[in-house]
């Protein structure tokens, strides 16, 4: 009896441990529809952060911007005649993936984060210069360039306001105290090129005639279909949920949101010409 008891009691318990193919189904239903429910939550988070770490980073280059003016008589940076430095116009830090030597501030190939390193702990302080967001940006394939690989040019994924460094408007921008409206003009944003001029369809803004922005990089004939295999590079430009952090001259930073192709910012945030009301 004793033994025929134990057999009963384990052939219960059996039975009770065990799952029917029903109940296996459920519970993996269950399971997709909190992971369906979770995944969403986990992106908007992940993508809160990079938000958040790229406006740090965007207020880690105001200051630094800020330190280098003040060494220079004010100058953030220099055309023509050189009161400071000149800054460069490219994407590298360093000759290429295998160097351990960093270019110079005037180098061809510098990005223009190169003119401040010193203000950033030197070359190893690049890293603020890089939006975690950012995926590919320009790594200059167009004018035969290696293809060295993306993560080779993250750390140059901030394009700086070509007005700021050029002459716009007949008047030649070297000094923080040319800048008019600095809190209405843009200094350096998301961006796919690390020195965007705008009016030619290569950053947020769009200028008078211009039928769509981010022309020189998408559609027909552009960059991206060319060399980037129709890389979506409006997404590099708008890579926070849809938005551009974006630093103005004043230090104050701020998103431009997608507006479509068809409809890009206002191209006086660039050149500085009025007080033009920020995004929200």
């Amino acid at each position: 009896m004793k033994n025929a008891k134990q057999q009963t009691n384990g052939s219960r318990f059996g039975r009770r441990a065990a799952f029917t193919l029903i109940e296996l189904l459920v519970v993996i239903a269950i399971i997709a529809i909190l992971a369906g429910m979770l995944l969403p939550a986990l992106s908007r988070a992940k993508s809160m952060g990079q938000m958040a770490r790229c406006a740090s980073n965007l207020h880690q280059i105001y200051l630094g911007v800020t330190m280098y003016a003040d060494d220079f008589g004010g100058s953030f940076h220099s055309i023509g005649p050189r009161t400071a430095p000149e800054i460069p116009n490219d994407g590298q830090w360093f000759s290429n993936p295998t160097s351990k030597v960093p270019l110079t501030q005037n180098d061809s190939m510098a990005y223009w984060g190169v003119a401040y390193a010193n203000y950033f702990g030197g070359i190893g302080g690049r890293g603020a210069f890089r939006c975690p967001g950012a995926k590919i940006v320009d790594e200059w394939l167009d004018v035969g360039r290696p293809k060295y690989g993306h993560e080779f040019w993250l750390n140059s994924s901030l394009g700086i306001n070509s007005s700021l460094v050029g002459i716009a408007n007949g008047k030649a921008h070297t000094k923080l105290s040319d800048i008019v409206y600095p809190t209405s003009t843009v200094f350096c944003q998301d961006a796919v090129e690390q020195k965007f001029e705008g009016s030619d369809g290569d950053a947020a803004g769009q200028w008078p005639g211009m039928k769509t922005i981010l022309g020189e990089w998408m559609g027909t004939g552009a960059i991206s279909p060319r060399y980037y295999n129709n890389y979506p590079f409006q997404w590099e430009v708008f890579r926070h949920r849809q938005r551009c952090q974006t630093l103005w001259v004043m230090g104050n930073i701020s998103s431009i949101r997608w507006q479509g192709f068809n409809k890009g910012c206002d191209y006086r945030w660039y050149t500085g010409e009025l007080p033009v009301e920020q995004p929200r």
